[in-house]
């Protein structure tokens, strides 16, 4: 990452007093006066041109370059079988296969301790054997309810039907008969009562003639009354009959048909509750048995899964070799007797023919890193080979730097290799070069030739025996180049080193450069820096002071901005840039001013 550090010159605060301060303001000026030209006079005596070396200067030409970040991270297997524990309660490692082996489908990887699981498989085959048992005998308690139901129903249809066969004789035949008996017993009186009426009619008249005695003639009298009252009696006989005992029988019959019909719904009714009841209890003794059953099945899987296979064939991973930070830092291997959890990662077995890489990126870099994006990967382990790789993807969430960097935020990159060789295994260390952008056909110069005064980024041109500094705008950038915007002219020669003391001219900053490069000076001429564009995309405006000395003024505050960006904004690093030595004119009798800014470093961002 890029960092800045602009060189200041301590200077210590006086009080403020305005009568003195004027005095000292016109003998520093007489004094500066005086020792410019001695300095003048000293300088007409040197060389016209700075002796310099080839490799000292460099010209600004058009050139297209890549803007890159470097990353690190790890390799990992494509597609990979991660073997966890498959038990759900802690158990204890019996035995485990050595790291490193290469394993064939269905060869046994881990033993874990299942005593537990068989005890449980003993209670629980217990408890399903109770429970088919009592299943047994809820099934045959239905079976009885529902015969029981059966031959009361049949008893309660019974009642109805004799109850209807009752009514039914009663109506067309009780009835029938015991009326023709009323009618024939009135049918009788009434013939018995006139022949008797006929018979004690010829007795008066053989009495009269003397033919019968008083008696005869007194008989067939009481025989007529005697004929009149049965007369009587049958048609109240059967008026009574028609009148109360045909309708107290018919009631009765009726009756006792809904009776019969009542209690024979009371009966269906009864049956389908007693019946539903052994019912639920069989379906409650099946569940139970069902589900006692499942459970043991499930317990048994469970033994079988305490013996763990490789479902393929493959290398064996620990789980502990690939996380680096578990147990802190990764200590102590899987060993016999070590205690696992449910679902822990016990052993991963990495498919080798096909790798990516994971690396990490600061957050303000995770905008400009997009799925397609070339990388060249470097492994160390692989002798330092470069791979070619692609950005398939990165991150949603940010991952914070832990207790080491509260504040680091970093996104996970995922990069797929497009060319790989055998020998490449997970968790092998990698060094991805992310190319953020290529800057084609661009006026740029190189980053060792930028330098920075405050708001002011400017590079050192030849002029005479020493250098001037000219204001530039600068854009994109990358470790090697930084584009120039604005400034200087293709063909201009730039200093690649920091100038040493006395070989940069002591003058003000010339407003018409400073114009040019974008900058802009304010009323009471300070110095404002112009957005630029850097690999953050964004600038952040700033102030200098108006001499273009490397001070910064009393309001000033906040960081130095890198070229095109704060360098907080690259990586989240804080700047450090090299400071020139610093001596006052005085001191050197020459005049020229010693300050000559900050060297801006190149920009590597990334982790």
């Amino acid at each position: 990452m890029p960092s800045l550090n602009t060189h200041q010159t301590a200077r210590p605060r006086q009080p403020h007093r305005r009568g003195g301060t004027v005095v000292w303001v016109v003998v520093g000026g007489l004094l500066m006066s005086g020792v410019g030209y001695v300095t003048y006079l000293g300088v007409r005596e040197k060389p016209d041109k700075p002796t310099l070396t080839r490799s000292e200067l460099a010209t600004v030409t058009k050139t297209s370059f890549e803007v890159a970040t470097l990353a690190s991270g790890e390799l990992e297997a494509r597609n990979k079988i991660e073997i966890r524990s498959p038990l759900e309660d802690q158990s204890s490692i019996v035995w485990i296969i050595p790291e490193g082996v290469v394993v064939k489908a269905g060869e046994r990887l881990i033993q874990l301790n299942a005593d537990p699981i068989k005890q449980k498989v003993d209670e629980e085959t217990l408890r399903l054997e109770s429970a088919k048992a009592e299943l047994v005998a809820a099934e045959n308690s239905y079976s009885i309810q529902a015969n029981e139901n059966q031959s009361r129903l049949s008893q309660a249809e019974l009642k109805v039907a004799l109850a209807e066969l009752a009514l039914r004789q009663w109506r067309e035949g009780e009835v029938a008969k015991k009326r023709q008996d009323l009618a024939l017993a009135i049918d009788k009186a009434t013939l018995e009562i006139e022949r008797l009426a006929e018979r004690f009619v010829r007795s008066q008249s053989l009495l009269a003639d003397g033919f019968i005695s008083k008696d005869e003639c007194d008989r067939d009298e009481v025989a007529y009354i005697e004929a009149i009252s049965a007369y009587n009696t049958a048609h109240l006989s059967r008026d009574i009959y028609e009148n109360y005992e045909y309708p107290k029988e018919e009631k009765t019959k009726i009756s006792d048909l809904e009776q019969a019909r009542s209690e024979l719904e009371r009966v269906r009714l009864n049956n389908e509750i007693e019946l539903a009841s052994k019912d639920a209890s069989r379906q409650n003794r099946r569940s139970q048995a069902t589900i006692i059953e499942n459970k043991l099945n499930k317990i048994k899987a469970d033994y079988e899964s305490a013996t763990i296979k490789a479902p393929r064939d493959g290398l064996v991973v620990y789980a502990t070799t690939l996380d680096r930070d578990w147990r802190g830092g990764g200590d102590g291997g899987l060993q016999i007797g070590q205690q696992v959890w449910s679902n822990q990662l016990l052993i991963v077995l990495p498919d080798t023919s096909e790798m990516v890489a994971t690396v990490r990126v600061h957050e303000s870099l995770a905008s400009r890193v997009t799925p397609g994006l070339s990388v060249a990967v470097k492994v160390d382990a692989a002798n330092g080979r470069v791979f070619q790789g692609v950005v398939e993807s990165i991150g949603v969430m940010a991952a914070s730097g832990g207790w080491r960097d509260p504040n680091l935020r970093e996104y996970s990159v995922r990069i797929g290799l497009t060319d790989h060789g055998d020998g490449l295994k997970p968790a092998m260390r990698a060094e991805a070069r992310i190319v953020l952008e290529k800057v084609n056909d661009a006026l740029a110069a190189p980053i060792s030739a930028v330098f920075q005064d405050g708001a002011v980024q400017y590079v050192c041109v030849p002029r005479g025996a020493k250098y001037v500094r000219v204001p530039i705008r600068l854009g994109r950038r990358s470790d090697t180049q930084a584009e120039i915007l604005a400034g200087v002219d293709a063909g201009a020669s730039v200093l690649l080193r920091e100038p040493a003391a006395g070989e940069v001219l002591s003058q003000p900053w010339d407003t018409a450069q400073l114009t040019l490069a974008g900058y802009t000076i304010g009323d009471n001429g300070d110095i404002t820096s112009p957005a630029s564009r850097g690999p953050g995309g964004e600038g952040r405006r700033r102030r200098t002071s108006p001499l273009g000395d490397g001070t910064k003024p009393a309001e000033e505050s906040g960081d130095a901005s890198a070229p095109g960006g704060t360098a907080a904004s690259q990586d989240g690093e804080t700047d450090g840039g090299k400071e020139s030595p610093a001596a006052s004119p005085a001191a050197t009798g020459t005049g020229e001013s010693t300050t000559t800014g900050a060297q801006i470093e190149p920009a590597k961002t990334g982790s």
